[in-house]
């Protein structure tokens, strides 16, 4: 997904802009850091987390690095209560994660799929 999908899946699930963050690769891409992203990752308060729980039919995804549980909402919209950014910005509407919140949550994650990302990352923020 390119930015522009990103903001028109968001828009199209009508989620309630001030209770999340858009974070990680979706984050990125907004930011303009990044090109595509495959999915859309949001962190959520524990309200909103249940909202969406109870409003949408969510897969479990898997249990996150922060040991908490992760959802999915038709294969696209990926969410928890994680990890909540520091700064962000806000995008089309959306609170986005900044650079330097993103290079930390990628940076603890550590995923070797991520790791010639974070060295661009590393050479923008530091």
């Amino acid at each position: 997904m390119n930015k522009s999908e990103i903001i028109n899946i968001l828009n199209k699930y009508n989620l309630e802009k001030d209770k999340f963050f858009i974070i990680s690769g979706a984050a990125l891409v907004l930011l303009g850091f990044s090109k595509k992203t495959k999915d859309i990752d949001i962190c959520v308060t524990e309200e909103y987390y249940n909202y969406l729980l109870k409003e949408f039919d969510c897969t479990f995804e898997r249990t996150n690095e922060f040991g908490k549980d992760a959802y999915m909402i038709d294969s696209i919209i990926n969410f928890g209560m994680s990890f909540m950014p520091n700064e962000y910005e806000i995008i089309g509407g959306f609170k986005v994660a900044s650079l330097t919140d993103c290079y930390h949550l990628k940076k603890f994650l550590n995923r070797d799929k991520d790791k010639e990302l974070l060295e661009e990352l590393k050479k923008v923020v530091h």
